[in-house]
C-alpha cells in the first residue's frame, strides 16, 4: 500500500511540475467532448423446478449514454473526463450496478491525467482491474449466458461481499466490478507488459472494506496472459452488520487468437467463502472457492462466429458445487451493430440453489436452462 501510495504521489507531483511549466508551451488544443452509447436488448426464457420466464433485458454489454471529455494539454499530457449512466432499456430506467441502483452515473465517473510515457492517473468511479479482466480473457462476452458470468456472480446482484451466514455470493472478480471512491493507474505497454493498479477508499464507513487490485497482462503476438491480484480490507462492523476479516482473490487468465479456433482459459480462487466474523472474532466460513473456465471461438464466417464456453464452480461449501454450459452464435452485421444467439444450463449440488441471472429460483439441485437472442448497437 506504501508503495502504492508513494507511486501515486509521484506521479500527481510530476502533473504539478507540468502545469507550472504549462504556461511557457505551446498553446494546447481546445476541449472536446463526445457523446457515444450502447442500445442493447435481448429476449430470454428460463426453465428451472418445473417454472418458466420469459424476460427482457440486457444480453452482454449493457445499454448505456455517455459523455467523455477530453483536452491535449501539450508536453504529452492530455485531461480527459467520463461520465457514463447505465440504462434498461426494457424500461427506460436507470440500471442496478454491483446492487445499488441509486447512481445517475452507475457504470462510470472519473477524471485522468494521462502522460504518453508516464502513464494515465484516474480518480472516481470506475471499471478498474477486476472489471477489464472479463473482457479480456471470456470468449462469449455474454455475462448472462455464459460460464463467466454465471459461476462468478451465482445469480448476486452484489457479487463477493461476505454473506454474514456462511455462504458463498460468488467473486470480486466478476463482470459486474466497478470501484468508487478509488484511485486507479494504468501504465503505457512496455515490451508487450502493461500493469493496471487501483485502490478503493472505505472512508471510514465501518462495514465498507478498502480495496487493493493489481493487474498484469502480457501480450505476445496472438498470445495474451493476465494475473489479477484482488484484496478486500477488514471491516469492524456496525449494529445487526458484523465485522469482517481481509479477503482476497487471485486470477489467471490466457487467450490464443490465431486460427480455426481460438482458445481461451481463465482460473480464480477465492481466500474465503465468507469472511465474515461470528462467535469468538472466527470467521464463519474460511474455505476457499475456486473457477475453473474454459472457452473457444470458432470463426464460421467473415462476420459469424460460434462462441462456447465451460466453467466449473468449486464451493466452499457442502454438495453446493455447480457446472454451466453456454453456447452463442454472434454475427457482426457491421463493426457497430452485432447480433446474437445463445443458450445456457447451469447443473449443480444437491444443496445448491444457484440461478441464472433473472431465472426463477431453482429447487435445491435442480438445473438451469436459458435460451436468449438479442441485438446490440453501439454508436
Amino acid at each position: 500500500m506504501k508503495k502504492f501510495v508513494v507511486g501515486m504521489t509521484a506521479l500527481c507531483a510530476s502533473t504539478v511540475s507540468f502545469a507550472q511549466i504549462a504556461t511557457s508551451a505551446p498553446e494546447a488544443q481546445a476541449a472536446s467532448l463526445k457523446i457515444y452509447g450502447v442500445a442493447d436488448i435481448s429476449l430470454a426464457q428460463y426453465k428451472t423446478s418445473g417454472v418458466s420466464k420469459t424476460a427482457m433485458h440486457s444480453g452482454g454489454s449493457g445499454s448505456r449514454i455517455g459523455f467523455l471529455g477530453s483536452e491535449d494539454l501539450g508536453l504529452g499530457w492530455m485531461v480527459n473526463a467520463r461520465l457514463e449512466s447505465g440504462v434498461n432499456l426494457d424500461t427506460g430506467t436507470l440500471s442496478s450496478t454491483n446492487g445499488n441502483s441509486n447512481r445517475l452515473f452507475s457504470r462510470q465517473a472519473y477524471i485522468e491525467l494521462k502522460n504518453n510515457e508516464l502513464g494515465a492517473v484516474r480518480f472516481g468511479r470506475q471499471e478498474g482491474p477486476s472489471y477489464n479482466f472479463f473482457p479480456t480473457y471470456d470468449p462469449m462476452l455474454l455475462p448472462a449466458m455464459d460460464a463467466w458470468g454465471v459461476l462468478t456472480t451465482l445469480g448476486n446482484p452484489a457479487p463477493g461481499k461476505a454473506s454474514g451466514n456462511g455462504t458463498s455470493t460468488g467473486f470480486m472478480i466478476n463482470p459486474t466490478a466497478r470501484t468508487e471512491n478509488t484511485i486507479g493507474y494504468i501504465s503505457p505497454r512496455l515490451v508487450g507488459v502493461q500493469a493496471n493498479l487501483s485502490y478503493s477508499l472505505n472512508e471510514g464507513v465501518a462495514t465498507q472494506p478498502s480495496l487493493l487490485e493489481a493487474g498484469l497482462d502480457y501480450v505476445a503476438g496472438p498470445l495474451q496472459v493476465g494475473v489479477l491480484y484482488v484484496k478486500a480490507g477488514s471491516t469492524p462492523g456496525a449494529g445487526a452488520i458484523l465485522a469482517t476479516d481481509s479477503n482476497s482473490e487471485i486470477a489467471i487468465g490466457a487467450k490464443y487468437q490465431a486460427g480455426p479456433i481460438q482458445p481461451y482459459f481463465s482460473y480464480i480462487r477465492r481466500e474465503s467463502t465468507d469472511p465474515t466474523r461470528g462467535a469468538g472474532g472466527r470467521v464463519l466460513n474460511g474455505n476457499a472457492e475456486t473457477v475453473k473456465l474454459f472457452g473457444l471461438v470458432i470463426p464460421v464466417s467473415q462476420r459469424g462466429a460460434v462462441r462456447i464456453t465451460y466453467g466449473r464452480y468449486a464451493s466452499g461449501m457442502v454438495d453446493s458445487d455447480a457446472t454451466n454450459y453456454g453456447m452463442a452464435y454472434t454475427y457482426e452485421v457491421n463493426p457497430r451493430l452485432m447480433l446474437m444467439a445463445a443458450v445456457t444450463r447451469l447443473t449443480q449440488g444437491n444443496a445448491a440453489r444457484y440461478p441464472v441471472f433473472v431465472s426463477p429460483q431453482p429447487d435445491a439441485g435442480k438445473p438451469v436452462t436459458a435460451v436468449t437472442t438479442g441485438v446490440t448497437w453501439r454508436f
